[in-house]
């Protein structure tokens, strides 16, 4: 049976329609007008970041000096501090429960102020068959949203994370989750009004029976229900991604099939371009994995891989005879993948080198899933178990796969007066490789601080490389950069005494004392953020690592600062901050 077309739901009908509203056609063409205008406008303030970034760094003075610029960073610093901001965890259910910031919320609600406008914009419903002239604006709008929920999502065609500057993953995801969600408003008010019309006519049931497209239309409701409602909650992304992610990969793919089925050619444009896109990301992705993992004497690289310190963590070391594609920025990670050992199984980690290096350094809490399953084929392969140097417990070489580098800050450290590097745990990875860039290409930094936040005295060892190029920066170093390595130790008890005897690696500690401090207990945030800024002589850059909680409060601290501030968005006030987050 063909499928029922309502004379003013297609593109060929003109514009607007004799009462002057808008055509459900052509509603999706002013969506992508307000969406290219907000991209455009996005576009043109990296490129004052650009502009501003690279004067700064040719002058080593990080305060604007023209009025444009004074202006610019004045603006930018306002802005930061009405979008920094979280509202405060639910008291009952802090760990579970959270808001994102302002700023988020803000394009969220304004993004479905713009759907819900063109959806009732000069929108009458007189008679029945206006209903069905509304199911098709909803419909239109629904279409039109697939090609930017598809850009939100794709990893190396990351249209969007050029434009705005913005790479990070939380970020991307958390707007493709809302604008996936925002889809399923438009798509269920398309159904609802859909039935009503026929509803008005008493034939509902009798057209669910015969109309093949209606039926296909419901399923792919369906489909995008269950991705949207049930496999995309927190706990599921989380504990069981790799569930979560063959999941919807098989679910996405029944909802284009369904959608294809149900819409007309004449809409299909839309969705055309939403999978061109995914596959054009796809193919460029594999083709540089391939151009940069394999030769023909096989795979490229090799990870030795060594369980250290209390035999739940893990460093990995990968060499770089020839790097190819691998160029990476501080703070950007990759996605490993051991073939030997999962060979359907990628898991991304964060760079704890820099490419002067000529090697690719990790180092990873072994938790569950893939971590897991590394650890225990390290200890299995290094039967010997016993204490070696530098509290290595078992090392094993196995042939890998890299895919990336992703995400990294839009800005560069070195434009900055002052950086705070504040990490936990495991966030180390991230701090010390912005530590060390930072080290050998100062630019306009004249105070750099590292805050490291960890459970036991313990988990330093680890890093105990990192701390010594950071040492040897410093004694190298003529210029007059001021470094200082502050550690914290909330679990007081694992602090050695000098009294019962050092190790060495606590002699190596105490060799660092003019740049390196270890304190017990935890740090005040506020005191930290508080200090830095009131010393900082231009603008701030921190670099956040660590818990949600953890950035969040940074965010917060940092807006209640400059907002209090007697001269808010003044040289030494404005600060720029760039978090990474991971589950505690």
């Amino acid at each position: 049976m063909a499928h029922f077309v309502y004379p003013n739901s297609g593109l060929s009908q003109g514009r607007f329609n004799p009462d002057g509203s808008p055509r459900p056609g052509y509603l999706a063409k002013m969506y992508w007008a307000v969406i290219g205008a907000f991209l455009g406008t996005a576009l043109l303030l990296r490129i004052c970041d650009y502009v501003l970034a690279m004067q700064r760094k040719r002058s080593l003075n990080a305060r604007p000096k023209s009025v444009l610029a004074r202006l610019y960073t004045t603006f930018t610093s306002i802005g930061r501090v009405m979008t920094y901001p979280t509202p405060p965890y639910l008291q009952r259910y802090s760990g579970l429960v959270h808001f994102p910031s302002v700023g988020r919320m803000l394009l969220v609600i304004f993004y479905w102020c713009l759907l819900l406008g063109f959806f009732f914009y000069r929108n009458p419903i007189k008679s029945s068959s206006d209903w069905l002239n509304v199911a098709y604006r909803a419909a239109w709008l629904s279409i039109a949203q697939l090609p930017l929920i598809v850009l939100l999502s794709v990893k190396r065609l990351s249209i969007i994370s050029f434009i705005t500057g913005s790479s990070s993953s939380v970020t991307l995801n958390f707007f493709h989750r809302w604008i996936a969600r925002a889809l399923l408003l438009t798509t269920t008010l398309h159904m609802f009004y859909m039935m009503r019309y026929y509803a008005s006519f008493q034939d509902l049931v009798m057209r669910l029976s015969i109309d093949i497209f209606m039926r296909r239309g419901i399923g792919a409701w369906c489909v995008l229900a269950w991705i949207v409602l049930v496999t995309t909650i927190s706990p599921i992304r989380h504990y069981a991604f790799e569930l979560f992610f063959a999941n919807h990969v098989i679910s996405i793919i029944a909802f284009f099939i369904a959608v294809m089925l149900h819409t007309p050619p004449y809409a299909h444009v839309y969705i055309w371009i939403a999978i061109g896109i995914y596959i054009a990301d796809v193919a460029l992705r594999w083709a540089l994995i391939l151009l940069n993992n394999l030769s023909t004497a096989g795979l490229n690289y090799r990870a030795s891989v060594s369980v250290v310190h209390d035999a739940a963590t893990l460093k990995i070391e990968i060499p770089l005879t020839s790097p190819r594609f691998l160029k990476w920025k501080p703070g950007q990670f990759v996605r490993l993948s051991f073939p030997t050992v999962a060979p359907f199984m990628a898991h991304p980690f964060t760079i704890a080198s820099l490419p002067e290096d000529g090697k690719m350094l990790f180092v990873i809490r072994a938790k569950a899933g893939f971590t897991r399953r590394v650890l225990k084929k390290t200890l299995v392969i290094a039967r010997d178990i016993e204490k070696q140097h530098d509290h290595v417990v078992a090392t094993a070489t196995y042939p890998v796969i890299i895919d990336g580098p992703y995400g990294g800050p839009s800005r560069p450290w070195q434009q900055f007066d002052t950086v705070l590097i504040v990490v936990c745990g495991i966030g180390a990875t991230y701090g010390f490789s912005v530590l060390l860039d930072v080290l050998r290409d100062k630019g306009a930094v004249r105070t750099l601080r590292l805050v490291w936040i960890v459970r036991h005295y313990g988990d330093i060892i680890t890093f105990r490389e990192q701390l010594e190029q950071t040492l040897n920066s410093c004694e190298t170093d003529a210029s007059n950069l001021s470094i200082l390595v502050q550690i914290f130790v909330s679990d007081r008890s694992t602090i050695p005494i000098p009294s019962q005897g050092q190790s060495d690696f606590d002699l190596f500690l105490a060799h660092l004392k003019d740049v390196v401090e270890v304190i017990p207990g935890k740090p005040v945030i506020r005191s930290v953020v508080r200090s830095v800024l009131g010393e900082a002589g231009g603008e701030t850059g921190i670099a956040a690592c660590g818990s949600v909680k953890l950035t969040t409060e940074i965010k917060n601290e940092v807006a209640l600062l400059d907002a209090i501030a007697n001269n808010p968005g003044s040289d030494t006030q404005k600060c720029w901050v760039h978090s990474e987050q991971f589950d505690a």
